[in-house]
């Protein structure tokens, strides 16, 4: 009898965790709590949900980095997607799939060797037990804003309630922070706003629209006229728009399973980012790592889990898996990195994808080398040309190992 496998979460990583668990002949239920696949990739005009699309979002990452394998995305689209693109692609993936919509997991629990589930839905609560789980619930909807407590007299929001530039015509903005989210908003909000402030240590790009102005600093506190930087810089505002990330969150899981530690920052116990040290061939979390190539890299996780699940890779003894977390926090201090950016990969996410084949004894995938390839590049033109490095489209050769760039 096949084994039975739970999947929390119908976005990006649980499609892939469902199709690859099918593919190896396993059982499996899929558990989402809205209506529809796509998790963050599903945009709403509502605020204060699981959703942080904004309406006029491009992807940050071209389609030709972003696809699952063997399953490119439409040929008349451009390289960098909006969220209507890719939403379209996920649901696409998805057909066929055995997913039970508007389901709520409210609690996952170890029951002798297996794991009962328990789930609200309109007919009420179900409960079934399960042998293998994938944690596939997404990192991006519980904002991290250390400025919630303030006596600011505009408005102040979290990037996750960010919808549209249109939004904020004429305002004076502070846009703290300067990652993905932040620039972007920065930029879109260029167009509509009459002067944008973008605070962060990493606000050093060296081109930007006149109506933006970069402080290198950290914001110390949020006062009644706007933003007090260390260095005693008072920036006045009509709004503050905070993107300083997200907490990981499993409500579902109880302490004794699971740790969230380092301000809700590290997922704890878990090797290599993906299994959990003391339920190594049956509880697995997809997608937890920060600044990656996504879809890829859920769909090596999922195999590296299956190939401990099913017993066609074995299982690191013991102290290796408990260890796996001292050795990584200090790992990320030799980089330079707080505790708090335990699951940070960037440019070690290719040795990272090579490691975890290995470890799950599955085939790396060779059009791999072009992604890395394709990252690198787009790195570099980050940094050169925020504004515009949207506008590049890749062309692939016909065996996909070869690219060239085409400007629009």
């Amino acid at each position: 009898m096949p084994k039975r496998v739970c999947v929390i979460g119908a976005g990006a990583a649980g499609l892939a965790a469902a199709k690859h668990s099918l593919a190896k002949g396993l059982e499996v239920e899929v558990f989402e709590q809205t209506n529809r696949v796509g998790g963050t990739w599903v945009y709403s005009e509502q605020t204060g949900c699981h959703s942080s699309m904004y309406q006029d979002l491009k992807t940050n990452l071209p389609k030709e980095v972003m696809q699952y394998r063997d399953v490119p995305f439409r040929a008349d689209l451009p390289s960098f997607l909006t969220h209507e693109d890719v939403l379209e692609y996920l649901q696409e993936f998805s057909t066929g799939l055995p997913i039970n919509f508007n389901q709520t997991v409210e609690s996952v629990e170890r029951v002798n060797d297996q794991w009962k589930v328990t789930t609200h839905h309109g007919a009420g609560i179900s409960e079934t037990l399960f042998d293998i789980v994938f944690v596939c619930n997404g990192h991006y909807f519980e904002p991290n804003n250390p400025y919630e407590e303030n006596d600011f007299k505009g408005t102040l929001i979290h990037s996750h309630d960010y919808r549209r530039a249109k939004d904020y015509v004429d305002q004076e903005v502070v846009v703290i922070g300067a990652g993905p989210s932040g620039i972007d908003i920065a930029l879109q909000l260029s167009e509509t706003a009459k002067k944008i402030t973008l605070i962060s240590r990493k606000a050093t790009y060296p081109t930007l629209p006149k109506n933006i102005t970069q402080i290198s600093q950290h914001v110390k506190k949020v006062i009644a006229e706007g933003c007090e930087t260390d260095d005693g810089t008072v920036i006045t505002a009509d709004t503050i728009i905070v993107c300083t990330g997200y907490f990981y969150k499993y409500p579902f899981l109880q302490d004794s399973i699971l740790r969230v530690k380092e301000n809700n920052q590290l997922v704890s116990p878990i090797f290599e980012h993906v299994v959990h040290a003391e339920y190594p061939d049956s509880l697995y979390f997809i997608g937890l790592n920060l600044v990656t190539i996504t879809f890829p890299l859920f769909e090596y996780q999922v195999k590296m889990a299956l190939g401990f699940a099913t017993g066609s890779a074995p299982i690191p003894d013991r102290d290796t898996l408990i260890d796996y977390e001292k050795n990584q926090i200090e790992h990320q201090k030799s980089r330079g990195l707080e505790t708090r950016f335990y699951h940070l990969l960037q440019s070690e996410q290719w040795d990272y994808l090579a490691r975890i084949a290995k470890l799950g004894h599955f085939d790396e995938w060779p059009y791999m080398n072009t992604i890395e390839n394709i990252t690198q590049y787009l790195n570099e033109q980050r940094k050169s040309n925020v504004i515009g490095y949207k506008n590049i489209n890749f062309q692939l050769s016909d065996n996909g190992m070869e690219y060239e760039v085409v400007r629009c």
